[in-house]
């Protein structure tokens, strides 16, 4: 029988929560755990006369939410999500026509579990402001803790030719960038235990090389792995840098004249069109990823 929820992934994480906030010194009334759609709330606080509400949400294709005014609380009931030593990696710009693929591997050691109480989530749950707002608090005190690999859109498209050439595809340049993130990380800090991946591929040979790049640190490959809350804070990490090479691309080489947008779809062909006729065919090699379906659309 599940003590809290009928969902039993959920009432087994609250059952753990539970015992955490006694450890950690608070109050909580096991009559004031109710089940709500999709979750759980409860009181807690130091005393009986301090409660505050949180709330503990969980569905499969999303994994573990946490709601509470209280950011000390909900860095402890996160947490509970991620181990120690957890090295997360994931992408971003693989599906946007315009602007760089970028990589991130982000390591969740012991002082980075104080990021826990940020609120940061898969990025694609997350406005660009939220996503620009963590990296820079990330970005200024944690520059040890993970690595971002850029690839720029001359260089990618570059890249994706000779891979073509070879019989590869963009599996395997996905595989050389979140190996070289990964690297990068294991080589600047003893503490890595796991590594994370957000699953990509089933090919054994581009997984092999990740693994590989982690230097016998384990590695796990799993679907929808941004419910960890360190390729979580990858994944705002990696899409931070996009947003901030598409800006980049827009007043370098368009000179503000347009601003580059993420997707690949109308709105995306109808700024290709108006770029072609201020600038002409040439200019995609340097700020698209040319391989795109859209140019054969449009040009």
């Amino acid at each position: 029988m599940n003590l809290f929820s009928a969902d039993k992934v959920l009432s087994d994480f609250v059952e753990k929560a539970y015992i955490r906030l006694l450890e950690a010194g608070y109050t909580v009334n096991s009559e004031n755990i109710k089940e709500i759609p999709y979750g759980v709330t409860l009181k807690t606080g130091k005393s009986e006369k301090d409660l505050i509400s949180a709330a503990i949400y969980h569905t499969e294709k999303k994994g573990f939410s946490v709601v509470t005014a209280d950011s000390e609380i909900k860095s402890l009931l996160l947490s509970l999500i991620t181990n120690v030593g957890t090295l997360g990696s994931d992408e971003a710009g693989k599906g946007d026509i315009f602007g760089p693929l970028v990589v991130c591997s982000f390591l969740m050691g012991e002082k980075e579990e104080v990021l826990l109480k940020l609120g940061a989530k898969d990025s694609k749950r997350m406005k660009n402001e939220e996503i620009l707002d963590i990296y820079e608090k990330i970005n200024a005190d944690f520059r040890d803790s993970f690595s971002m690999v850029r690839i720029m859109p001359e260089r990618y498209n570059s890249f994706y030719q000779n891979l073509a050439e070879q019989g590869k595809n963009l599996t395997d340049l996905l595989a050389w960038a979140h190996s070289k993130a990964i690297s990068n990380v294991v080589a600047k800090r003893n503490d890595v235990k796991r590594v994370l991946v957000d699953k990509f591929t089933p090919s054994y040979s581009a997984n092999a090389r990740i693994t590989a790049a982690a230097g016998g640190i384990p590695v796990d490959f799993q679907v929808r792995a941004e419910q960890d809350p360190a390729v979580a804070i990858a994944s705002v990490i990696a899409r931070a840098g996009y947003l901030i090479s598409l800006r980049q691309i827009s007043e370098t080489l368009l000179e503000n004249k347009f601003s580059l947008i993420p997707g690949s779809g109308a709105e995306s062909d109808k700024l290709l069109e108006e770029i072609s006729a201020s600038y002409g065919h040439d200019i995609f090699d340097k700020i698209a990823k040319t391989h795109f379906a859209n140019f054969e659309r449009i040009l």
